[in-house]
Order: C-alpha cells, then structure tokens, then sequence
C-alpha cells in the first residue's frame, strides 16, 4: 500500500547550528527507496546566542547555503523542513486526567484518547511557546492499567503522561521570516536532535532501551527512549565550542585555528604517546612548533565534564539499568578519536558511533555530522505520508459510515 500511494518527490532539510547551517535533499520514491542527493554546509551569518541578531544578514545566509545546494545538485526547491538545536528549546513532561462517565464504565474511544491528550498539551503549555513534538510516553486506566495504547479498553477515568518538546513562539517567527524573505516557505519545524533519532536508531533499539547523545556546538543533549518512546531529553551546557575555546586559550591563537586544531589533532584517550609531537601552528606571521600534548591537555578536563554530565543524565532518567541497546553518539565531538572508547569506559555500556538506519542508494560521509539534514528530510517525507493516508481512505463508504457509528456509539455510552 505505501509504495502504491507514494510517487518521486524530494525533501530538503535544514539544521540552523551555532556555527554553521547544514542542508540536505533526499529523493524518496517509497519508504524503501531513498536516495541521499547531496548535503552541505555554510558558517552562519546574522545568527548568535540563539536569536537572530540580524534579519538581513541571517536571510542572506540561508540564500547562499541552498544556493550553493542548488549548485551542487541541479535540484530547485522552494518547501523546507527545519530543524533547531536543543539550545533553543525545552523538554518538559506535562500529565493530565478526564472522566470518562458519571458511573459505570465505558469503552475508550479515540476522541478520548485525543481528548486527554489536548488536555494534557494545555496544562503543560505557556502562553509564549510552540509544541515542536507531543510524545504520549503512557496511559493509565483508572489509575490502575498503565498501557501504551488505552484504545478499547473499559475504565471510568483515563490519565496520559507526555513528554512535551516546546520553543518561544517568537523565536520560530523571527527565524521563519527570514527563510520567507530568501525566498523559501518553512513547511515543518522539528528538535534537530530528535529528528536525528529518527534516522539513527531502530524502532528495536528504542523499545529495548537506547541512549541517543548529540554533541553540538553549544551543548550536548542526552535522549533515553525505552519501550519505543522518548522518556527523557535533557541539554548539558557543555560542547564542542567549550573544547575549542579551551584549546584557544592554552596556546594563545584565534577561536577559528583552533578549532582546526581540534578537529586534526585533539585526542581524548592515549595522548601521552603524543606528549612530545610537535606541530607547527600559525601565529601571527609565523609559524611556531606547539607541543601536540598542549592541546590534548587543554581539553581534558571538559572532557571529563562532559562524560560526567552524560552518565549523570542517563543515571537521571531512571532507565540506567533498561538500556538494553547502549548509547549512539552523533556530532562533531564523537568524530574526536577516543571519546566513544572513554564514555564507554565511564557508563560502562556499548557505545557506538551514529549510522544511517535508512535504506539510502547514496551512503554519507561523516554521518555523525550530517544526519540532522537527513532526519528533517524523512521528518518532512513522514508528515506528508500521513496526511497521504488521511487523504486516501481506501474503506469502503458504507464501512467508513460503520466505522464512524461505532465511535458515536463509544463516545457516549
């Protein structure tokens, strides 16, 4: 049925990053047949702290990143799908309870479902935010069946406990105007983060227990999904920017060689073998020898943090001795050589470095990197299959009718 309804179409995914603005376009003919078309990325411009600090300069950037894309790939769009780093937004659990008769007992129906859930959205909502995601974690039956799925059961009372992800309202605004004034329309807006677990982990990993850490520039997010559902999301004020402006500091260059130097020749495990290493680095017009065991110690310590932050995260969550899948690691910190062997260690758990779970024609260089874009892109194709299936009711009319009977019949008695 799926590969029936579904005809070529192309999705592009945007990630807006503290450094950089990455774009990819997949082409899916059905969910079987993907095929990466091509990714990019560009520093970003007119962006900082979270806020766009200038609408001009920030629109002019987003032009020239899918500029470029076009160029790369002879693909022209005008439909994006965007997604926002965890810096920008919250994760915050909400839960609510509605009776479902004066007495007696009744069959749930799925106006009863959605009704605890609105409900459940209202309570955990402020007056100046967006939900991106509403993730029902568990449904509890007149207090007493806990249940992923409450839909026919009989009860008195129905209670949901959500996982709600949420951003200032104005925040997307301002950043959705200045896709608007490039030229390009903002179709749906996605957690980068969660969008990339959707594309790195299978809906087996998530039900036996996985750990899911996106190392970005500003701050490290730690996902725990268990039973197929995210159960907690929380951001640690520690990434990659930290270990780069520490190695800055340390041997006394600019912000941007540093961070070349980080990504050549920064290690996080067996550094003593490089403690004598020279390289040569660039200060001011010459070249000066730099002990390659500086940088590996300027950043230890932030290191360490970070992994602790991670365990205490996972230990936060209560799920620690759940996780049956281990953890994923994805960004630009996971690509630094011996930082998976050393969460590993820590956590003591598998630790394993991100990696497409999608049927691509095209494989991904530095997946770890570019697989936000991807996970926008399927996010976008996801969405649009679903209105696809609303669109496309293949009951007959006269079962449709009995269908829609049955709920009347369940909603009132």
């Amino acid at each position: 049925m799926l590969n029936k309804i579904i005809t070529e179409k192309y999705y592009f995914g945007i990630d807006i990053g503290t450094q950089k603005i990455k774009a990819g376009i997949l082409r899916i003919k059905s969910p079987s047949d993907m095929e990466l078309i091509g990714a990019y990325d560009h520093k970003i411009f007119g962006f900082k702290d979270n806020a766009v600090r200038d609408l001009a300069e920030f629109s002019e950037c987003i032009h020239d990143t899918i500029l470029e894309l076009t160029k790369k790939t002879g693909m022209k769009f005008k439909e994006v799908q965007l997604g926002l780093g965890s810096a920008m937004m919250e994760a915050r659990p909400t839960k609510t309870v509605i009776p479902l008769v004066d007495r007696g007992n009744k069959i749930i129906s799925s106006a009863d479902i959605k009704k605890a859930n609105h409900n459940a959205r209202l309570l955990g909502i402020k007056m100046d935010e967006e939900i991106l995601h509403d993730l029902p974690q568990y449904y509890k039956v007149d207090d007493i069946s806990v249940t992923l799925n409450p839909l026919g059961l009989y009860g008195r009372k129905l209670g949901v406990h959500s996982l709600m992800i949420v951003i200032n309202a104005n925040l997307i605004r301002n950043i959705t105007k200045a896709f608007h004034e490039a030229g390009y329309e903002v179709v749906n807006v996605f957690s980068s983060s969660y969008a990339t677990s959707e594309v790195v982990l299978s809906d087996s990993d998530k039900k036996q227990g996985c750990v899911l850490v996106d190392l970005g520039a500003q701050c490290t997010t730690v996902l725990v999904f268990h039973d197929g559902v995210l159960q907690s999301m929380e951001k640690i004020s520690v990434g990659g920017d930290h270990l780069t402006r520490s190695i800055s500091e340390s041997i006394g260059v600019p912000f941007e060689l540093a961070e070349e130097i980080k990504i050549s020749y920064a290690v996080t495990s067996g550094s003593d073998k490089y403690r004598d290493e020279e390289i040569l680095v660039k200060r001011d017009d010459a070249y000066i020898p730099v002990k390659r065991g500086m940088v590996c110690q300027a950043i230890e310590p932030i290191v360490g943090e970070m992994i602790e932050r991670i365990r205490m995260a996972v230990t936060r969550s209560g799920l620690k001795d759940k996780i049956g899948k281990g953890m994923t690691v994805v960004g630009g910190g996971a690509l630094l050589p011996g930082f998976i062997e050393r969460i590993s260690e820590s956590l003591q758990m598998n630790v394993k470095l991100g990696q497409l779970n999608l049927p691509l024609r095209k494989n991904l260089s530095h997946t770890a990197l570019f697989s936000p874009v991807i996970g926008l892109a399927q996010g976008g194709f996801k969405k649009t299959f679903q209105h696809v299936l609303l669109a496309n009711n293949h009951l007959p009319w006269n079962k449709r009718i009995v269908s829609r009977v049955k709920d009347l019949y369940q909603e009132y008695f």
